[in-house]
C-alpha cells in the first residue's frame, strides 16, 4: 500500500501545485522532478542514484525532436504575421460573407485549426477572437468561440503531441493518429452545431444545419484520409484547407457571386502553409524521396531508444518554409530579429514544462512506480479501465494546457494497463490522446488568454465554467464511443 500511495505522490503532487497553491508550470515540473527522484531513491523503491542520469539524458534527447519542430512552427507563424499574411488570410476569410454562420465555421474549423496545425501553443486565440469581435460578435461570444477552435490539438504543432505520445507508449504513429481522427469525427460534429449555435443562435443553426453538419464531419473525415493515405503531421493543415475550400464553395454557391479576389488574395497568403504540405506529402508518400531523407544523416542513441533523422523530421520542413516566407514576402532584417525573439519567448516556457515532465515521467518509469500503477490500475478496474482512461486523459489535457504533456505524463501508464488487463493498447493511446487534446481549451491558462485578449478578464470565471460545459460534452461522446465499441467488441 505504502509503494502505491508513494508511487501516486508525484502526480498528487503535480495537481496540489497547479489546482490548489496556482504555481507556474515550470516550478510545478522542478518540484515534481525533485520529489519523484527522492522517492525513486528512498528505501521503499531503492533505485540506485548512479542511474538518475540515465532518465534525465533520455528526456533530453525527447525533448530535442520536440524543439526541432516547435520553434520553426512558431517561427513561421511570427514570420508571416509579420509580413502581413495572417492578416491577409483573416480578410479574404471575413470578407468573403456575411452570414454569421459561415463567418464562424471557416474561423472556428477552418482559420484556427490551420494556425494551430503549424504553430500549437494557442497562437490561434490570439488571431481568432479579435476577428470575431470586429465582426460584431460580443467579447463573451469571441473568447468561447476561439477557445473551442482549439480543436485540431491532436494534430497541433503538426502532431507533436501525438508523436510523443506514440514514441512512449510504443504505439504505431500512423495507427495512433488514425485512431484518434475516428474518435474525433463525432466530435467535430458537436463543435460544428457548438460555435454555430454561440455565433448565430438556435434559428440561424436550424435553417443551415445540413452545412454545419457537413462541415463538422467533413474536417474529421479529411482528417483520417490523411493519417490514412499521407501523413499523420500532415494531417490537421490537410482537414483545415480543406475545410476553408469547401466553404468558399458553399458561400459561391449560395450567393451566387464569385469570390474570386478573396481567393487569390487567399492563396498568396496561405502560400508557406501550401508548400509545407507539398514538402510533407512528397516526403512521405514519394518512397525513394523517403528513403533518401530518412538514411542521411541519422541520429541514434540505441542505449536510449533514440533516433532521429533531420532530414526527415518536419522539423526540416518547417526550416526550408520559414526560408521560403523570408524571400517571397520580402521581410527586413529587423522583422526576422523581432521574430526570432517572439519565438524563443514562446517557445522556452513550453520546452522547459515539456522536459521536466519527461523527466518524472522517465524517472517513474526507471524506479517501477508507473509498473505499480498499471498493475494496481488493471487489478482494481479489470475491463472497465476502458471508462476510466479518458479521465486520466481529460485530467492531464486540463491540467497542463498542452497534449505533448499530457501525454508526456499519463500514455505509458494507460497502455501499460492496457496490457496488463488484455484491452487494446491503441484504444487505450488513442482515448488519452483525444481526451487529453480536447480539455486543453478548458485549460485555466488558455482560458485567462482568451478573456484577456477579449479584455473581459473580469469574466474569467464566467467563461471557464462555460469551457467546463463544453468539455464535459467532449468527454461524453468519448465515453459514448467507447461503449458502443465495448459492448461490440
Amino acid at each position: 500500500m505504502l509503494k502505491i500511495l508513494l508511487a501516486l505522490l508525484p502526480l498528487f503532487s503535480i495537481f496540489f501545485m497547479i489546482f490548489v497553491l496556482k504555481k507556474s508550470s515550470i516550478f510545478t515540473g522542478i518540484t515534481a522532478c525533485i520529489i519523484t527522484t527522492v522517492i525513486a531513491i528512498s528505501p521503499v523503491f531503492n533505485t540506485n542514484i548512479k542511474i538518475i542520469p540515465e532518465p534525465i539524458t533520455k528526456s533530453f534527447l525527447t525533448t530535442s525532436v520536440i524543439v526541432y519542430i516547435l520553434f520553426f512552427g512558431i517561427l513561421l507563424f511570427q514570420l508571416m504575421e509579420k509580413a502581413g499574411a495572417i492578416d491577409g488570410i483573416a480578410s479574404s476569410i471575413t470578407t468573403a460573407t456575411n452570414d454569421k454562420i459561415y463567418q464562424v465555421l471557416i474561423l472556428a474549423l477552418g482559420l484556427s485549426p490551420l494556425i494551430e496545425s503549424v504553430s500549437g501553443f494557442g497562437l490561434a486565440v490570439i488571431v481568432i477572437a479579435p476577428i470575431l469581435i470586429a465582426l460584431g460578435f460580443s467579447p463573451i461570444q469571441s473568447s468561447v468561440i476561439a477557445l473551442i477552435s482549439l480543436c485540431i490539438i491532436p494534430w497541433g504543432t503538426l502532431s507533436l503531441g501525438t508523436i510523443i505520445g506514440a514514441t512512449l507508449g510504443d504505439i504505431p504513429l500512423q495507427e495512433l493518429g488514425m485512431g484518434s481522427a475516428l474518435m474525433s469525427i463525432p466530435i467535430y460534429i458537436y463543435i460544428a452545431v457548438l460555435v454555430a449555435y454561440i455565433g448565430a443562435g438556435k434559428e440561424a443553426l436550424k435553417e443551415s444545419i445540413i452545412p454545419v453538419l457537413f462541415i463538422g464531419f467533413l474536417l474529421g473525415f479529411s482528417v483520417w484520409v490523411c493519417n490514412r493515405f499521407a501523413s499523420v503531421e500532415l494531417a490537421g493543415i490537410f482537414g483545415s484547407l480543406t475545410v476553408i475550400v469547401a466553404i468558399f464553395l458553399l458561400i459561391k454557391l449560395k450567393s451566387n457571386t464569385s469570390t474570386h479576389e478573396s481567393q487569390i488574395s487567399f492563396i498568396k497568403n496561405v502560400s508557406p502553409y501550401l508548400l509545407l504540405i507539398l514538402l510533407l506529402f512528397t516526403s512521405r508518400i514519394i518512397h525513394h524521396i523517403k528513403d533518401f531523407l530518412s538514411g542521411i544523416l541519422n541520429i541514434s542513441i540505441e542505449k536510449y531508444n533514440f533516433h532521429l533523422a533531420p532530414l526527415y523530421s518536419p522539423g526540416f520542413f518547417l526550416m526550408l518554409v520559414c526560408i521560403f516566407t523570408l524571400f517571397f514576402f520580402r521581410l527586413n532584417r529587423s522583422a526576422i530579429i523581432d521574430s526570432i525573439k517572439l519565438t524563443l519567448n514562446k517557445c522556452y516556457p513550453v520546452i522547459l514544462t515539456t522536459f521536466l515532465y519527461i523527466v518524472v515521467s522517465e524517472i517513474m518509469s526507471e524506479a517501477k512506480m508507473i509498473e505499480i500503477l498499471s498493475s494496481t490500475a488493471s487489478q482494481s478496474f479489470g475491463q472497465f479501465f476502458v471508462f476510466i482512461a479518458p479521465l486520466i486523459g481529460a485530467t492531464g489535457g486540463f491540467l497542463t494546457g498542452s497534449n505533448t504533456a499530457s501525454n508526456t505524463m499519463f500514455i505509458r501508464l494507460q497502455t501499460e494497463t492496457a496490457i496488463q488487463i488484455g484491452l487494446s493498447p491503441i484504444l487505450i493511446a488513442c482515448t488519452q490522446n483525444v481526451s487529453s487534446s480536447f480539455m486543453t481549451m478548458v485549460n485555466p491558462s488558455r482560458v485567462a488568454l482568451s478573456c484577456s485578449v477579449c479584455k473581459i478578464s473580469t469574466l474569467e470565471n464566467e467563461i471557464q465554467n462555460k469551457l467546463a460545459f463544453v468539455g464535459i460534452g467532449t468527454i461524453t461522446i468519448i465515453f459514448i464511443e467507447l461503449i458502443i465499441m465495448y459492448t461490440l467488441l
